[in-house]
C-alpha cells in the first residue's frame, strides 16, 4: 500500500509540474531519440489546458491569430489550431527568443541549456536549419524519422524535408516551403545608359534564351567595364563598378549555379571539388581586374552601398532587399533579377544547376527536455512528451494540395510588386523549388566575422588569385572542426 501512495504521489507531482509549464532537473536521457515504433492508432489526450510553447524569432509574425502574421494560409492554420487546442486540451502559445538567444551561436547555446536542464519551458523552437548539426549533437533535439513517418503528412514537401537532415537523420518539420530566393540584382538604369535602352534588360533575355553561361556573362561584365569609370571623382557623381558585394556570397551562388557545393548533410567536405576550384578561379579572374569589382560591404550587411547609389552595376541578394529600409529601400532605379550563370559543370538538364543556402532556411524542431523514456509506464497519455509534441505540431501544418498557391502568393506579394519586369518575375518563378541545403555554416568558424573564418578565406582566395593553395588548407582546418565537433571519428576523412 505504502508502494502504491508512492507512486501515485510522484505521478501527481509531475502531472502537476507539466501543467505549470515547468520541470524539475530528472537525470538526462542519454537517447533524446524518440519511441521506434510509435503508436499510429488515434487517442485521445487531455493535457490539463497546459500552454503548448512555440518559440520563434517575432510571436506576433508566427501565430497566424494575430494581426500582423505575415505567412500564407492564415485562416486554414487558424483552424488547425482551435481543433488542436479542443484535440489536445492545450493552449498555444507563441513566445518571443530572450534577448540573449537572438540568433545564431546564441540561440544554439541557449537551446543546449535548456535541454540539458530539462526545464520544460518550450516545446517548438524555431532555429535555423544549420543549427540543427550541433543540436542534435548535443542531444538537445529530437529525431523525428519516426514520427513523421506515423503521424506527419504525405504533403510534406521533400525539398523542406532535405533541410532538417543531418548524419542520416531529420529533426525539422513544419509547413513553410523553401523558396529558391537568391540570385544576381541589377540596375536597370544603368545598363539602359550604357548598353542602350533596348539591352536594359539583357541578362533576363539571355537566361530566358539559354545563353546564360559564364562566357557570356564574362563578355558583358568586359563591356560594362570598358563603360563605366571607377576613376570618377565625389563630384561626378561618384566611381562606378561592374559589380557589388562581398565575393564569399557571391561564390555561394556561383558554386551551386556549377553544380558545386561545400559540406552536405554527412559533413562530406567539397571545397576542393572540381566545381568550386573552378569556380573560385573564374571569378578570381573577374576579380584581377582593376575597377570591375567593389566588395568592402559591411560583413554585418553585406550589401554594397555604391549598389543602392546607383554606381553598380549588379549585386548578389534576395528579392526582399529591394524595399528593405537597412538594404536597397532607398534606390532611386529599377532593379531586376536575373539568376547565376549556368557554369560549365552544370549537366545538360541542369538537374545539378542550385541555388545553395548556405545560410539554411528556417525550420521547427522539437526540444527532447521532454523524452518520452522518462514517462512513467501507463502515463503515456496524460502526461506530454515528444510524440504527443509532434502530433500536436503536425495537427497545426497546413500543406496545399501543391506548390501553385505558394508560387502565386511570391509572384503577387514580392515578385509583381519589386521586379521591374515580367521576364524576370517567370525566371525566378522558374526556379523557385530549387534551394539546396549546404552545412557550410554549420560552424562558428566559418561565418566568424574575423580574418581568419572559412568565408573569409574563400573571399582571400579570389583576391589573391590563390584558390588551390588557400582552399586546401582552409579545407583541411574545416574538417578537422567537424570531425571534433559531430564526433566523425578519426579516420572519417581518409
Amino acid at each position: 500500500m505504502k508502494k502504491f501512495f508512492a507512486l501515485m504521489t510522484f505521478v501527481l507531482a509531475a502531472f502537476i509540474l507539466v501543467g505549470c509549464g515547468s520541470g524539475g532537473t530528472p537525470t538526462p536521457n542519454p537517447d533524446p531519440d524518440p519511441n521506434p515504433d510509435p503508436d499510429p492508432v488515434e487517442t485521445t489526450y487531455d493535457l490539463g489546458g497546459i500552454d503548448f510553447v512555440v518559440m520563434c524569432d517575432n510571436a506576433q509574425k508566427c501565430d497566424p491569430r494575430s494581426a500582423t502574421y505575415e505567412r500564407l494560409f492564415k485562416q486554414e492554420k487558424v483552424d488547425k489550431i482551435t481543433l488542436v487546442e479542443e484535440k489536445y486540451n492545450v493552449k498555444v502559445v507563441f513566445r518571443n527568443y530572450p534577448t540573449n538567444a537572438s540568433w545564431g551561436g546564441a540561440r544554439e547555446r541557449y537551446i543546449i541549456e535548456e535541454s540539458a536542464l530539462k526545464t520544460q519551458a518550450t516545446h517548438v523552437y524555431e532555429i535555423i536549419s544549420t543549427s540543427i548539426g550541433n543540436l542534435a549533437e548535443q542531444g538537445s533535439i529530437v529525431s523525428l524519422d519516426d514520427y513523421m513517418e506515423a503521424y506527419g503528412s504525405d504533403k510534406f514537401w521533400p525539398e523542406k524535408k532535405a533541410f532538417g537532415e543531418i548524419k542520416g537523420k531529420h529533426y525539422g518539420y513544419d509547413d513553410q516551403y523553401p523558396i529558391a530566393d537568391k540570385g544576381l540584382y541589377y540596375n536597370v538604369d544603368l545598363l539602359g545608359r550604357v548598353l542602350g535602352e533596348s539591352r536594359k534588360n539583357e541578362p533576363t533575355q539571355k537566361w530566358a534564351d539559354g545563353e546564360w553561361t559564364w562566357a557570356t556573362f564574362t563578355a558583358l561584365a568586359n563591356e560594362l567595364k570598358s563603360k563605366l569609370d571607377h576613376t570618377r571623382t565625389d563630384e561626378n557623381g561618384g566611381a562606378q563598378y561592374v559589380f557589388g558585394g562581398r565575393t564569399y556570397n557571391w561564390a555561394y551562388g556561383f558554386i551551386g549555379a556549377n553544380g558545386g557545393r561545400l559540406v552536405d548533410e554527412d559533413f562530406n567536405t567539397y571545397l576542393t571539388s572540381q566545381p568550386v576550384l573552378d569556380t573560385l578561379e573564374y571569378l578570381s579572374g573577374l576579380y584581377a581586374t582593376e575597377g570591375m569589382w567593389i566588395d568592402d560591404a559591411s560583413l554585418s550587411n553585406t550589401s554594397q552601398p555604391q549598389f543602392t547609389a546607383g554606381n553598380v552595376a549588379f549585386q548578389d541578394g534576395e528579392s526582399w532587399h529591394i524595399n528593405a529600409s537597412n538594404k536597397w529601400g532607398s534606390a532611386t532605379f529599377d532593379i531586376d533579377y536575373v539568376p547565376f550563370p549556368v557554369g560549365p559543370n552544370v549537366l545538360e538538364d541542369m538537374s545539378n544547376y542550385r541555388v545553395l543556402q548556405v545560410g539554411g532556411k528556417s525550420t521547427h524542431v522539437i526540444s527532447s527536455s521532454f523524452s518520452k523514456a522518462n514517462i512513467p509506464a501507463g502515463y503515456e497519455d496524460l502526461m506530454i512528451h515528444d510524440e504527443i509534441i509532434f502530433k500536436i505540431w503536425a495537427d497545426m501544418q497546413y500543406f496545399p494540395d501543391t506548390v501553385e498557391m505558394i508560387q502565386d502568393d511570391f509572384y503577387n506579394v514580392r515578385l509583381l510588386p519589386n521586379y521591374a519586369t515580367e521576364l524576370s518575375r517567370e525566371a525566378h518563378l522558374d526556379l523557385i523549388d530549387i534551394a539546396y541545403p549546404d552545412n557550410f555554416y554549420s560552424v562558428a568558424e566559418s561565418l566568424n566575422q574575423n580574418d581568419t573564418s572559412f568565408m573569409i578565406m574563400i573571399q582571400q582566395a579570389i583576391r589573391q588569385a590563390e584558390v588551390r593553395s588557400i582552399m586546401t588548407s582552409t579545407e583541411s582546418n574545416l574538417q578537422a572542426i567537424l570531425q571534433e565537433r559531430f564526433n566523425l571519428g578519426e579516420n572519417y576523412y581518409n
